[in-house]
């Protein structure tokens, strides 16, 4: 399911027009084993290949930092580079900075998923850079530092 998602994102619109109903069948078969993941890993991939099937070009292929349990930001400011510990950073301050991780972090709480709801509040919190005092969202720098 996680390949058809990296598969689904990165289609061309003519693509996604011509196989709409076999993305869109994908994307219902995703959300529906979404609750039965086997494990917070198998969710994450199901969460990511439901944003490829919905055409997120970030999350539906970003989101498995979860997964990774870390994530390689740099500071806007001063370009520290910093990286983050997805599972107990206590430098983040705990948010959900976007619609998109407030339906996310609702699907984790609703699945029982304590672990991911966890991380995603980290992963969409925010950042003071140790190096220079900036403050800034974790996930907008990472989508940034990812797609320019």
């Amino acid at each position: 399911m996680a390949l058809a998602g990296f598969i689904a994102v990165d289609a061309t619109d003519a693509d996604r027009a011509r196989y709409a109903g076999e993305i869109e069948a994908l994307h219902e078969l995703a959300v529906d084993r979404l609750p039965r993941a086997s494990d917070d890993s198998a969710f994450v991939y199901l969460l990511q290949s439901i944003l490829g099937f919905e055409g997120d070009e970030i999350w539906g292929k970003e989101l498995d930092h979860l997964n990774d349990g870390e994530v390689d930001v740099h500071c806007p400011e001063c370009d520290e580079e910093i990286l983050l510990d997805l599972t107990d950073d206590s430098e983040i301050m705990l948010g959900l900075s976007s619609e998109l991780a407030e339906r996310l972090h609702a699907e984790a709480v609703r699945a029982g998923r304590e672990a991911v709801a966890a991380g995603l509040t980290r992963l969409f919190g925010r950042l003071v850079c140790p190096e220079c005092g900036a403050s800034f969202d974790v996930a907008e720098n990472l989508a940034g530092a990812s797609y320019p």
